[in-house]
């Protein structure tokens, strides 16, 4: 009597699952390759500031990196980056909430009606191809200065990027879609709820990576001029004083801040944005 040993089927390594895993390794390698470069160039740099400041060029203009840094340290651990970041940023949120609602609110009705954008598409542009930041001293004649003048000036500015967006993407829409759900019985809220309105959401997003940082810098151009808190108001104050460290440890915050939101932007808006460019690919 004979006794048989029965063992599992060994499952071999797929190439398929070699060549994912070798790509994936590429991916990794190349990646660390670039922060390595990035790093080495930022160190460079920062050793050429520390060099030319006081040696080749007066330090009063460029503040050397050894007197800067400690006054932005100073200024993250006191609470000034805060409240200054605090400021800027809740009146951009505000006037992009504002800027964007209305923006979206006119796109729809515009989007709609060819007769209604016929009419007011020259008047739109007109006001859309205006420096918004020259409309400052006008609106500081309206509200004066402080936090509104901030939120006014961002909510111009988003208002016309997500407007834009919202009217393209309103009028993007395939009249086939349109008619199938006129065949079935839908009104005209119906195809702009279940048709119009999904196919402009993707723009939307769009325009709304656009007017974040857009809406930021109005509101620190704002405060620059004139503001009494935020950024902006961070770095005239440093520059009216001729205190160089101080007016580059408020860029930095600024450089900072605007990196870390744009960042933030794209990990929000990726998956959308992609859905589109694959739609559109198709």
């Amino acid at each position: 009597m004979t006794t048989e040993v029965l063992q599992a089927p060994v499952n071999p390594v797929s190439p398929t699952s070699k060549r994912n895993g070798a790509a994936i390794q590429a991916r990794r390698v190349r990646r660390v390759k670039i922060v390595g470069v990035q790093i080495a160039i930022i160190a460079a740099l920062l050793v050429c500031w520390e060099f030319v400041s006081g040696r080749l060029i007066n330090d009063i203009m460029i503040s050397a990196p050894s007197n800067v840094f400690p006054v932005f340290w100073q200024w993250l651990t006191d609470g000034t980056i805060l409240d200054a970041a605090t400021t800027t940023f809740s009146n951009a949120a505000l006037g992009l909430f504002f800027g964007g609602i209305a923006g979206i609110a006119v796109g729809v009705i515009l989007g709609q009606s060819q007769m209604l954008a016929d009419v007011f598409e020259p008047f739109i542009t007109a006001l859309y191809t205006m420096p918004k930041h020259a409309l400052i001293p006008l609106f500081i004649m309206w509200v004066g200065i402080g936090s509104v003048l901030g939120i006014l000036t961002s909510a111009v500015i988003a208002f016309f990027l997500i407007f834009f967006n919202t009217f393209f993407g309103i009028r993007e829409v395939k009249q086939s879609l349109i008619s199938s759900v006129r065949i079935m019985g839908g009104s005209t809220l119906d195809v702009l709820w279940r048709v119009r309105l999904p196919s402009a959401l993707v723009w939307v997003v769009a325009g709304l990576k656009l007017a974040v940082p857009q809406a930021i810098v109005g509101v620190v151009v704002a405060e620059m001029l004139a503001g009494d808190q935020g950024l902006g108001n961070l770095v005239a104050r440093n520059a009216s004083s001729f205190n160089s460290a101080g007016t580059y440890a408020a860029l930095i915050t600024l450089l900072l801040a605007g990196f870390l939101i744009d960042r933030v932007m794209t990990a929000l808006t990726k998956k959308p944005l992609e859905w589109k460019n694959s739609g559109s690919a198709m």
